[in-house]
């Protein structure tokens, strides 16, 4: 896109600033976002582009400086303020009522933004809109029932119903099937040649390089550079920019040649006590020196299968074989729990405790080795963790840092160094980049290829090159079952993979 230097921009951030006690989240930031062009967000975790993004919404005000909506000074008060001069967001974890329809949800969404409206007049709104842009949904459904690619079409027409005219989307193809991630960036296209305004966060650089008109990165609180997408070579470019240094996610797989299986399911149901299981008839194995790729939208079935292998839930029929033992599904939690170590997707609530420091948080999971003594063991995690920061180079202060102060990147390196010190038999890795700047993804990729030669690891992820990637095989999930299970390394893996994700090519 080439700007018209007289055009006013939709919006504008003047000087913008934000601290949360002594940390300065935003210094200085000067943006501006103009009518039919995308503007791409990058920078690595922690570098401040949650909380700005939350300022534009409307869900935090900023300490100094000022924000222009079409040329006037606006003052945001709360997202609903923001969505009725025309500023929406679309969050990662979509924000819909399972137990309304499509169109109740819309209307319940114009309605705390004081718009009166009926809902018959919603559905007329949602037609016309989702013809217009190509976002054909039945606004009749209920949202429970929609897959993951409709709820994010009923979460764009929740903003356009409300005549938003900039829209951010957070992580938007995060949780998509790659069919849907073409529809979605279609639907972008339409916007954009619409006049709208497009912010768009992500840590996939090729998707960048695919849909951005500018880029601006984000270092410390600080935009460092703003640049039109004619200026950037490759994603090797993107990346130097982001981190300031060479970054290539690129990672070497040599074969481990084993027949020592570690964990085979057999006909595996559950959870117990659903009316209608999540998942159905399970079965696949997985060996020591294999990376097993579980992978699926959300919502077919694979984050409760992942509870179940951890034992989180228990499962309502099928075998399970570890180590050479034999469990039904109602005793697979008798199993030692030491011998296998996990990774959970949610790192900041079911993976760590906020307000615990770093060595409280190591021996969370460690405590059957550790005799069950949580105090007296303190002590003895210091040096573990002195190994840890240094090996998984996690950026912190002391042992003491508490959990809650670390960013993301370096949370989950946390976790993972705390997992793979119990030297497991296996190792489950649930989402385990999801939400990672290039250079966390990076180390985490390579801690879980390193594992790869004492372990058994059971990947589950939605991230189709993280599995290509990582892989040795990859099962598709859908709809609550294994589909098909297929070599990593075929010369058709890409492609039959992204159909089978999205319920075709069976």
């Amino acid at each position: 896109m080439t700007q018209n230097p007289a055009a006013t921009p939709l919006l504008a951030c003047r000087g913008v600033e934000k601290r949360f006690g002594p940390v300065i989240a935003n210094k200085d930031i000067n943006l501006e976002v103009f009518p039919g062009e995308i503007l791409a967000i990058l920078g690595e975790n922690g570098a401040g582009k949650s909380t700005l993004m939350s300022i534009i919404a409307g869900r935090y005000r900023p300490d100094a400086g000022s924000i222009e909506i079409n040329g006037k000074a606006s003052l945001f008060v709360s997202p609903a303020k923001a969505l009725s001069l025309g500023v929406g967001m679309v969050y990662q974890r979509f924000m819909l009522m399972d137990t309304l329809t499509v169109a109740e949800n819309i209307l319940l969404a114009a309605d705390a933004c004081g718009r009166s409206v009926s809902l018959r007049a919603i559905k007329k709104e949602i037609n016309l809109l989702a013809n217009r842009y190509g976002l054909e949904i039945d606004a009749d459904r209920q949202a429970g029932s929609l897959s993951m690619g409709e709820r994010q079409r009923a979460e764009i027409l929740k903003l356009l119903v409300q005549s938003a005219r900039l829209l951010i989307f957070d992580e938007p193809t995060a949780v998509l099937a790659p069919p849907d991630v073409e529809r979605f960036f279609q639907v972008v296209s339409r916007l954009k040649e619409d006049g709208c305004g497009i912010i768009f966060i992500t840590h996939k650089l090729e998707e960048v390089l695919k849909i951005a008109d500018r880029i601006a990165i984000l270092r410390k609180g600080r935009i460092i550079t703003q640049t039109t997408l004619d200026r950037v070579s490759s994603k090797r470019d993107l990346a130097r920019l982001m981190v300031g240094r060479e970054v290539v996610l690129r990672v070497d797989k040599p074969t481990i040649a084993t027949k020592d299986t570690v964990l085979e399911v057999c006909g595996l149901t559950g959870p117990k006590g659903s009316m209608q299981p999540a998942f159905t008839d399970i079965s696949f194995n997985v060996c020591r020196g294999e990376i097993l790729s579980i992978i699926g939208v959300a919502g077919n079935g694979q984050a409760s299968l992942c509870k179940t292998i951890n034992a989180q839930t228990t499962g309502q029929n099928g075998t399970i074989q570890f180590l050479g033992n034999s469990f039904d599904a109602a005793t697979w939690a008798t199993r030692r729990q030491s011998e296998i170590a996990y990774v959970p997707e949610d790192r900041h609530h079911a993976g760590s405790v906020a307000g615990m420091d770093l060595a409280e948080n190591f021996l969370l999971t460690r405590l059957e080795q550790s005799g069950n003594s949580f105090w007296l063991q303190h002590a003895r995690m210091e040096s573990d963790i002195q190994t840890a920061v240094q090996e998984y180079s996690i950026v912190t202060h002391s042992s003491r840092t508490l959990a809650g102060q670390l960013s993301g990147g370096n949370l989950q390196k946390l976790i993972l160094a705390r997992e793979l010190a119990k030297n497991p038999a296996l190792f489950i890795a649930e989402q385990p980049t999801q939400g990672l700047d290039i250079s966390a993804t990076e180390e985490v990729w390579q801690a879980i290829l390193a594992q790869r030669q004492f372990s058994a690891v059971l990947l589950f992820t939605g991230d189709l090159k993280e599995a290509l990637s990582l892989s040795d095989r990859i099962a598709v999930m859908f709809s609550g079952r294994i589909i098909e299970i297929i070599n990593a390394g075929d010369a058709d893996s890409v492609g039959r993979i992204g159909l089978l994700m999205a319920g075709a090519g069976g």
